[in-house]
């Protein structure tokens, strides 16, 4: 994240009454979703603390997983806020042993 995203949290942080958070995370699964949030904290260098508008939790979001986030107009946000998949998780193979084609006994 850059300085320009970093100043969208903070005045979505000093002014909560005015503005949300529109942004993309991706999960540690590789989801890809859009939501609105409203930012509580910096929980440190990494991580954001926010209210995800959309779960109507509160939530930890690791910043190097946000993308395109913009500020959006308090009067604009009506909970919940629709979360919008972008890309699904990649399916990941079964664990186990896998058995070829040809070692299958006819």
């Amino acid at each position: 994240m850059g300085t320009s995203e970093y100043t969208i949290l903070k005045q979505a942080m000093v002014c909560p009454d005015d503005y949300a958070v529109r942004l993309r995370y991706r999960s540690k699964s590789g989801e890809l979703t859009e939501r609105v949030v409203s930012p509580i904290k910096m929980t440190d260098s990494r991580s954001l603390l926010a209210l995800c508008l959309c779960r109507e939790n509160p939530r930890r979001f690791e910043l190097d997983r946000c993308s395109h986030l913009e500020l959006v107009p308090a009067h604009e946000v009506l909970m919940p806020m629709e979360l919008r998949i972008l890309e699904a998780a990649p399916i990941k193979a079964p664990k186990g042993p896998q058995v070829s084609a040809s070692r299958v006994p006819a």
